[in-house]
């Protein structure tokens, strides 16, 4: 458990928030519209039916779709609909890409279509939350929502008008994680009987249950010893470029999320480049230099604005966090980072500060903004936040300095 030092908090906070005056023209350049804010808005209330006058018009449905436990799920539906032929075999592999389709339902036809009720599932691709994977669903396809609430970190519901053919469809779509499985519920309804079929269609996708809870692996990692100071996991696709070692005092380490491109020209020949998508600063300072803790911070502030990545606005603190149970102390806060450069890109400046033993951790991550590249955003914080939480002190860090 992590101690608190709230002298060192809000002396942090004050050092951050006085590196960000910025002239008027990068804090405009720095104002666009955060992507959870387009996203995530109020789901339309609804006075739901009492739990018994629901179950007498639905009926049970408990599957184990292609016999695999991880799918499992239980729902209750309109005791009128058809239900298509159950899935129940058990050669089968999902993809990451494709959904499969574990079930449908639909209801009796009429002139204004049929609604229908679809369950599917993939692989889930990356470290991802449920609403981060969702936004970038909905980013790749192109949705906009009338209606999204985030249940937890495997969970997300929404609420959206779609087009198929000539109809117009009220969707509302939930979305559940289980072990490495994406697992999505999407209740059509045609926009002229919603009136009538959305208190039916909240309820039923609130009866949606996962029936088998698996715990979910994430992405495979490797480690990095500093001497015998420290130890630090990360993706497997990242780099370490460690810095030469001149003291115990001092150590600094270099992580970055590097993607490879495969372009052909008209020659027709290949030619793969690599770009940083994110890169990660780590430095130990040991307790035993003159320096204080907080002047530490402010240099390793201005070791990031060398780069011209300026810092900006606040944009949180990770109060949920979870830091290595033998650190004293830790804390992470997000902040904006512009381009001094050039406008045409934002970043965000990730830093994490923890005591531990005889040494300070200092960590920064610099990674696209979550407005820009949603997706590589999503995938270095969620990494990031990892690579902090299993960072772990090692013994030559609780001995002594001579």
């Amino acid at each position: 458990m992590v101690k608190s030092h709230t002298h060192i908090v809000l002396l942090f906070a004050l050092i951050l928030s006085s590196m960000t005056m910025l002239s008027p023209e990068v804090k405009a350049s720095s104002n666009k519209k955060d992507i959870f804010d387009r996203f995530k808005r109020p789901m339309p209330e609804i006075k739901l039916m009492s739990e018994e006058d629901f179950n007498s018009k639905t009926k049970y449905y408990n599957k184990t779709p292609y016999d695999q436990d991880v799918l499992a799920y239980s729902i209750r539906v309109d005791k009128n609909w058809i239900e298509a032929e159950s899935r129940s075999s058990s050669n089968f592999s999902l993809s990451e890409k494709l959904f499969t389709e574990l079930n449908k339902f639909y209801s009796k036809p009429s002139i204004h279509g049929r609604s229908r009720l679809e369950i599917q599932a993939l692989n889930l691709d990356g470290n991802l939350t449920a609403e981060q994977w969702y936004i970038k669903f909905i980013l790749e396809g192109g949705y906009t929502t009338e209606g999204m609430v985030v249940h937890g970190e495997n969970k997300v519901e929404s609420l959206m008008i779609i087009m198929e053919k000539d109809t117009s469809y009220y969707l509302r779509t939930l979305i559940t994680l289980n072990g490495n499985k994406v697992i999505m519920a999407q209740y059509y309804v045609p926009a002229n009987v919603i009136k009538y079929e959305a208190v039916m269609q909240a309820q039923v996708l609130k009866s949606f249950k996962i029936s088998s809870y698996v715990e979910r692996k994430f992405t495979e990692m490797q480690n990095f010893r500093m001497l015998d100071i420290a130890e630090i996991f990360y993706p497997e696709a990242w780099k370490a470029i460690p810095k030469p070692i001149r003291s115990t005092e001092r150590l600094n380490l270099s992580i970055i999320n590097l993607k490879e491109s495969t372009t052909i020209n008209s020659q027709g020949v290949r030619k793969t480049e690599s770009a940083a998508e994110g890169k990660l600063e780590i430095e130990l300072v040991s307790s035993a230099v003159k320096t204080t803790l907080l002047e530490e911070i402010v240099e390793f502030k201005k070791g990031i604005e060398s780069t011209n990545i300026i810092i900006g606005d606040k944009l949180s603190t990770l109060e949920e966090q979870d830091y290595n149970e033998v650190m004293d102390f830790g804390i992470t806060e997000v902040y904006k980072g512009i381009d001094a450069v050039s406008n045409k890109s934002d970043y965000e400046v990730w830093f994490t500060v923890m005591v531990g033993g005889n040494y300070y951790y200092l960590l920064t991550m610099v990674t696209p903004s979550r407005n820009d590249a949603f997706a590589t955003w999503a995938e270095n914080t969620q990494h990031y936040r990892i690579m902090i939480s299993r960072f772990t002190p090692m013994i030559g860090a609780f001995l002594k300095n001579d």
